[in-house]
């Protein structure tokens, strides 16, 4: 259960809590053809009845059908392309070190196809980086395709060196706006080349509007300062975008079961995206309205008497 507009409830609580504190004197229809001491005469030694407003209660139950309480519509998985995978590779020199068996980038390139095997009805993106990135597989729900792309990445696919992983970011951030995705999933594949605070307030903003970022290490700390490893900033950045931190073996086996890759995130993120409530969510307001025909007929019977 969710509440589509939950600010009406604020408008109910105070409706329901005047329901409770205001009433009506009982005795003000009779004050209206009896004269008023002989009215207090003939109550004398009576407690004085009062009656609450029913239209109070009515209009508080209208305000909370306007919350929009809703559960998840049955079909909602159909909508599922609504989120998209966007898998950034990096194609640095370090990469082609061979502390993974037979190379880092040869390790990397099975785990994207494992990942493009695995997305079902998400659309999958590949943006290589090294100094700079590139869309090299837009979204697409053609895994040939994205795998085609993934076979053919090497060291030189982008002309410049470095691993300017905040550039990768920025570019996915482009790819999820033109997209119009409402829950996007990255994985970034790499050595932990790029890793400062300029990628990690990056992965944070993506966090920040509802997209996960996990990571997918190739390589260990054998090769010294040579290219430097580090877990430790590794799980920070992990940590900043929602995701989780893995690192393959030596001969570049990565364990994809703790990505849970067959969930569905239909969580309040996808509400941020007009026109998506209606396909997720089933509106439950017409039972409240339901529930006030009842108290609608009182208030009327109550204005005939």
């Amino acid at each position: 259960m969710t509440l589509l507009q939950p600010w009406w409830l604020i408008p109910a609580a105070l409706l329901l809590l005047a329901y409770f504190i205001l009433r009506t004197d009982n005795s003000n229809g009779w004050r209206n053809v009896i004269r008023p001491h002989v009215l207090d005469f003939l109550q004398r030694g009576q407690r004085a009845s009062a009656l609450r407003h029913p239209v109070l209660l009515l209009a508080a139950m209208a305000c909370a059908a306007l919350s929009g309480p809703s559960i998840e519509a049955k079909d909602s998985k159909t909508f599922q392309h609504s989120q998209g995978w966007i898998v950034l590779a990096d194609v640095s020199r370090s990469m082609t070190l061979t502390d993974t068996v037979p190379s880092r980038l040869s390790a990397m390139r099975g785990t994207a196809i494992a990942l493009a095997e695995r997305a079902n009805a998400n659309s999958t993106t590949l943006i290589v980086y090294s100094g700079d990135s590139f869309v090299i597989a837009p979204p697409s729900f053609d895994s040939t395709h994205f795998k085609d792309n993934v076979n053919l990445l090497d060291y030189g696919t982008v002309p410049m060196d470095g691993s300017n992983l905040t550039r990768a970011f920025s570019l996915a951030w482009s790819v999820i706006e033109g997209s119009n995705l409402v829950n996007a999933r990255l994985f970034v594949l790499t050595d932990t080349g790029g890793f400062n605070t300029r990628s990690d307030a990056a992965v944070a903003r993506l966090a920040s509007l509802g997209h996960r970022t996990d990571f997918i290490l190739f390589g260990s700390d054998d090769t010294g300062n040579a290219a430097p490893f580090d877990l430790e900033a590794a799980n920070s950045m992990a940590e900043s975008g929602g995701g989780v931190m893995l690192q393959a073996d030596s001969i570049g086996n990565v364990n994809l079961s703790r990505l849970a890759l067959d969930s569905i995130d239909t969580d309040n993120r996808f509400l941020t995206q007009t026109g998506i409530t209606t396909l997720l969510w089933s509106n439950q307001s017409h039972w409240l309205l339901l529930l006030g025909i009842p108290l609608m007929l009182f208030a009327f019977r109550r204005e005939l008497e």
